[in-house]
């Protein structure tokens, strides 16, 4: 079931999440429609240049910055570390191999993923377990290697064998960051009416989606399945 954005605001302050969401993304009108004015929105066009700033080839701070930040998280922590920021995802991401165990074409792996967002003081990390199977497809004569991916498991805590790393790649996240904020998984998965974001086709977007990559392509899968851990983690640190 999707839920809308909503809090106790007598409690707590999640507005500057809807603030830097707005502030980029038109929230009302469509990407895909006819006469649409999705790509000439202000906020839109000062995205498209914040993500070529941060990400374009021309950037040599990427490299300098969170490249060799990930590599650091990795040495540390003696797991390898791989990079996953692409196209035109709002955040600089990551994650670090826990465990791979599989023979041949079916492997299945634990990972911790985290990303710093660019649209605001923003970071989000999970554990993933998946399943992966390779195949060889035939495309217009060529053999082409496919690859499937079934999760498992979300972690949105730090929670049993997850634990210890996602504590240590938090305490690294927020002594680089900082002012950043975890954005709680419980808030994270609710929907604002009207969002539509850059980088998906989606029709009804999260906030996790406005703010990171969307699981890096598994969003789908992590709305069918539950997660393990605490949902409201982090929620402390945006009481009023």
């Amino acid at each position: 079931m999707k839920h809308s954005f909503a809090f106790d605001s007598d409690k707590y302050d999640f507005w500057p999440l809807y603030d830097a969401i707005q502030k980029y993304y038109p929230i009302g009108i469509k990407k895909h429609q006819e006469g649409s004015i999705y790509r000439q929105y202000r906020g839109i066009q000062e995205l498209e240049k914040l993500l070529v700033e941060k990400t374009g080839p021309k950037n040599a701070n990427y490299k300098k910055n969170w490249v060799s930040f990930i590599k650091q998280i990795g040495t540390a922590l003696k797991k390898k570390a791989q990079g996953t920021t692409f196209g035109f995802a709002p955040s600089h991401s990551a994650y670090l191999i826990l465990d791979s165990t599989g023979e041949g074409d079916r492997w299945n792996y634990k990972e911790l993923h985290f990303a710093v967002s660019h649209l605001g003081q923003f970071y989000q990390i999970y554990g993933l377990e998946k399943s992966v199977r390779s195949s060889v497809l035939m495309h217009e004569g060529e053999e082409v290697t496919w690859q499937t991916v079934n999760l498992k498991k979300i972690v949105v805590s730090p929670w049993e064998e997850y634990k210890g790393y996602f504590e240590r790649v938090e305490n690294y996240i927020t002594e680089k960051y900082n002012g950043y904020r975890l954005v709680p998984f419980k808030i994270g998965q609710t929907f604002i009416d009207g969002l539509q974001i850059l980088h998906l086709d989606n029709e009804k977007c999260s906030i996790n989606m406005a703010l990171f990559n969307d699981f890096l392509g598994l969003g789908e899968q992590v709305a069918e399945i539950d997660p393990q851990g605490n949902l409201e983690y982090g929620m402390d640190d945006w009481k009023k």
